[in-house]
């Protein structure tokens, strides 16, 4: 809208009054429509919705200025209202200003003048205002498309990670919670002729770059275990791919890869800036820690390969670190508790995960910062 191009409305019962103003107004370049009493204004409103601004005046026949801005309010319009009047009360002005007129002008000789700055200034504002409406719809739109974005996108997640995991000859507790719609979270299990594989991994962050990221982990890592047996070549030839596909991003990946040779009951095991993987049986427990840096930032990086046994009736807990980052009223971590929590009673995965997820719930008050990943698996 072109404040000087816009239509006013002057409304009042002095024939002299609206002429002058019409003239003072026109000569600034506004268009004027005029009318007698405020019934007539309301008429006029309604047949010409162009118009943006109203100056009225406050004593008039039939309905008064007071009234007016009662009916145009009431009708749900946000014109923008200036009242004139000859009364000095303040009291008459606070009235006008509190039924919703937006600036208030005494009729005197100095009204050449301040007519135009009241009505430049009052369109100004209602320039701004709904200039700013506009963009507020404008970042609602564009944040209810984001939401349907993140909502499909979720459903993608969902359907990419074995959420519904069954593996021959062992027991496997799930749960899977991203921070927001989507996460950088995911897990996988392989199956090979020779071995089967375990993984979990963390992209940093919690975007939608995140997500995209973590669903071609998942593809390439289910593409690297079926033609290598590895898990250090496995996780060595990764590293290179996401040093080209994250450079320059700040991104990185966390990764905890592991391979079970059935035969030999050995699990290999590396493991790349990830939380540290535990190993249960019964209440006994081997703590698994890092055996080299995180993955995507150099691709000159190397890794250490542990080995260690699994036999049946042992399980291997894997997790994110949105498990023991959880913080509590004292700003306490989670991970004082995770040893505790693992050891204190021998129970099926399922079980297992959801003691935790019950204890942790209760730590933090279901407050969580981050995605939050549990697999436990039990070999039977």
């Amino acid at each position: 809208m072109e404040i000087k191009k816009c239509m006013i409305l002057v409304v009042d019962d002095d024939v002299f009054v609206s002429e002058m103003l019409a003239e003072i107004l026109d000569s600034e370049g506004y268009q004027v429509e005029t009318a007698g009493h405020g019934k007539a204004a309301l008429t006029k409103l309604e047949e010409q919705p162009e118009i943006r601004l109203v100056i009225s005046d406050m004593n008039m026949p039939e309905m008064n200025g007071i009234e007016l801005i009662e009916a145009i309010r009431k009708r749900g319009s946000e014109v923008p209202i200036i009242i004139l009047t000859g009364n000095t009360e303040i009291s008459v002005a606070i009235s006008a200003l509190n039924k919703g007129a937006n600036d208030y002008l005494m009729k005197d000789e100095n009204i050449h003048e301040t007519i135009t700055i009241s009505v430049e200034k009052v369109l100004e504002k209602q320039q701004l205002k709904l200039h700013n409406i506009q963009l507020m719809e404008n970042l609602a739109q564009k944040n209810r498309a984001m939401e349907k974005e993140q909502v499909l996108a979720s459903k993608v997640q969902a359907n990419i990670l074995p959420i519904k995991l069954q593996l021959s000859g062992f027991q496997t507790g799930i749960y899977y919670q991203p921070s927001n719609q989507i996460g950088g979270d995911f897990f996988d299990a392989l199956e090979t002729n020779k071995s089967i594989h375990f993984l979990i991994g963390d992209i940093s962050g919690h975007s939608t770059s995140s997500a995209l990221v973590m669903a071609v982990c998942n593809g390439m890592f289910r593409s690297l275990g079926q033609t290598m047996g590895n898990p250090l070549e496995i996780v060595t030839a990764a590293n290179h791919m996401l040093c080209q596909m994250l450079m320059d991003s700040g991104m990185f990946l966390t990764l905890a890869y592991m391979t079970l040779d059935c035969e030999k009951n050995v699990l290999s095991v590396v493991s790349a800036g990830h939380n540290p993987v535990y190993l249960l049986n019964g209440t006994d427990m081997e703590t698994i820690e890092s055996t080299g840096p995180v993955l995507g930032w150099d691709p000159d990086d190397s890794w250490e390969t542990l080995e260690f046994p699994f036999h049946p009736g042992s399980t291997l807990f894997l997790y994110t670190d949105g498990l023991v980052e959880a913080k509590n009223t004292a700003n306490e971590e989670f991970e004082s508790r995770l040893v505790e929590s693992l050891t204190r009673i021998e129970v099926p995965p399922a079980e297992l995960v959801t003691n935790l997820l019950r204890e942790v719930s209760e730590f933090c008050g279901d407050n969580f910062d981050d995605d939050l990943t549990m697999f436990a698996i039990k070999r039977l």
